[in-house]
């Protein structure tokens, strides 16, 4: 029986999610990994546009509808980031369980602009098109309508209702360098919360202890 594995990188970022979910997924020989883009990239100008949530869903509704085709499979989700609540919008229906790296407590608009406000080189305009200059020298394009899409979404009640269709998993990072202290007291107990030391992304010594727990889970 095959074991897919779809993952869901987060924002602003291809689909290695800055090598995290390339890492995870080249540790685990014997599954399927599907590795997508939920962004639009020109390699041309190193440049990135950011899509909204609808067409962020849609995505991942389509790569899951491929796996659909009556056959007798396991298919989980990685989700890092605001790839949780991407797919936390997602139709799960043939899916079995849900793991968020990182999930953020809230899409503010105010906080993920203020990241990047003061970036050199950038401009945030919140009712226009957004440039943010990254730190590789890459640039990431913000149109309107993704602010637009992010306003209204209640993340809460979105993970609460994840958990209510499939098995979910929140792994947190303690030292959460872009999150910063993020509070779940108001998920339903159905999620299950672990806390692992790391920044973001789980970079250095955090990666080989996520990738391993992240295998246990899968099992």
């Amino acid at each position: 029986m095959k074991h897919f594995i779809v993952y869901s990188h987060g924002f602003g970022v291809d689909r290695t999610d800055r090598g995290l979910l390339a890492d995870i997924s080249a540790s685990m020989p014997g599954y399927e990994h599907i590795l997508f883009d939920y962004n639009d990239i020109n390699p041309e100008n190193n440049e990135l546009t950011v899509n909204p949530f609808q067409e962020q869903v849609k995505r991942l509704n389509t790569i899951l509808s491929t796996l659909d085709d009556g056959e007798e499979k396991v298919i989980d989700i990685v989700a890092h980031s605001q790839g949780s609540i991407v797919a936390a919008l997602a139709n799960l229906d043939n899916v079995r369980r849900v793991i968020c790296l990182a999930p953020p407590d809230n899409v503010s608009v105010e906080r993920i602009a203020g990241r990047f406000r003061n970036a050199a080189g950038s401009k945030i305009d919140l009712e226009g098109v957004s440039k943010i200059v990254r730190r590789d020298g890459s640039i990431t394009i913000v149109p309107k309508a993704y602010w637009e899409s992010a306003r209204p979404l209640n993340v809460m009640q979105l993970y609460n209702n994840l958990a209510q269709r499939v098995k979910t998993i929140f792994i947190i990072a303690n030292e959460d360098d872009v999150l910063g202290i993020t509070n779940f007291d108001n998920t339903t107990e159905s999620i299950d919360l672990e806390q692992i030391s790391g920044d973001h992304n789980f970079n250095g010594e955090a990666r080989p202890g996520l990738i391993k727990r992240v295998s246990e889970l899968l099992n």
